[in-house]
């Protein structure tokens, strides 16, 4: 339940986030949670839809871990050492959660242990239907993720929005 909008720029990329957290049947709206969906450290850009804890490892992991390079190799090893790591954390090595992932300039989207690389646009979550159709249109990654939030139930306002240059 959210969105995650790519779209690959001349001199990077970009990727926004919509910021819905939902508990159950419930929702928070606005800006009452600080809970990370997209994140930037250790010079890698991380949006990831699914459940909250996973999003929440993910990033407790990447700030200590490091892609070794910047092709499909590369994120398959990061995601090998990210699946031993949670095992040993919470003896779940699955990786659950559907990802976009940026270093250095290049974009993979992940899903299990699926990688694709980003050529143009991508987008995942319960709004990738409505920011796909606006990004293949021209938006920008916030917009389509504007759209996604206007269109969607599964989506919610604040969007974040992250620039990455080579």
């Amino acid at each position: 339940m959210s969105v995650v909008a790519c779209r690959i720029l001349k001199n990077g990329f970009e990727m926004s986030s919509d910021s819905i957290c939902v508990y159950g049947y419930t929702q928070t709206k606005g800006d009452t949670t600080k809970h990370a969906k997209l994140f930037e450290t250790n010079n890698i850009v991380v949006g990831g839809v699914g459940l909250a804890q996973d999003n929440s490892l993910m990033q407790l992991f990447a700030e200590t871990h490091s892609i070794i390079r910047s092709d499909e190799r590369g994120i398959l090893e990061f995601l090998s050492e990210f699946s031993d790591w949670k095992k040993e954390k919470v003896d779940d090595a699955k990786i659950n959660n559907h990802y976009l992932i940026g270093f250095k300039g290049r974009v993979w989207e992940v899903y299990e242990w699926s990688i694709m690389e980003v050529i143009s646009y991508s987008a995942i979550g319960a709004g990738m239907d409505f920011a796909l159709a606006a990004l293949y249109f021209g938006a920008t990654t916030s917009k389509a993720v504007e759209v996604a939030t206007e269109l969607s139930i599964y989506c919610e306002k604040p969007i974040v929005t992250i620039r990455s240059t080579n």
